[in-house]
């Protein structure tokens, strides 16, 4: 294996995808529900290779480039730095650790595409 590749979601390798297209591969898989994800959020558990630390950490660490790209966009669309809009999401507080942290920027990456893929979706419309 690869030193970027991360083995994930049943074992399968990941290897220079988007998030963009993990989440249409887990929505191909049915394991992925993007408008359950904006409803609820990843926190319910409705993405099923992200419930657990051990998952999202593995996450984090293939997407982290392309997160924090996002995190720059958000923070440059708010006007607000990184850190104040990350304090301002749901479930910040149990934010204790690098893996707490890792976990919060992979929902939240999962939860901002997929809320991107439907407003696309819905532009097409």
């Amino acid at each position: 294996m690869k030193a970027n590749q991360v083995n994930i979601n049943k074992g399968e390798t990941m290897t220079n995808k988007t998030i963009m297209q993990w989440v249409k591969e887990e929505i191909k898989d049915e394991t992925l529900n993007p408008k359950e994800v904006i409803t609820h959020g990843c926190v319910n558990g409705c993405v099923s290779s992200l419930i657990y630390y051990n998952d999202t950490v593995k996450f984090y660490d293939e997407f982290k480039d392309e997160i924090w790209e996002m995190l720059d966009e958000e923070s440059s669309q708010t006007g607000f730095s990184i850190p104040f809009n990350i304090s301002n999401w749901n479930g910040c507080k149990h934010i204790t650790s690098e893996d707490t942290f890792k976990n919060a920027l992979a929902w939240w990456s999962v939860e901002e595409t997929c809320r991107k893929l439907l407003d696309e979706e819905e532009e097409a419309a």
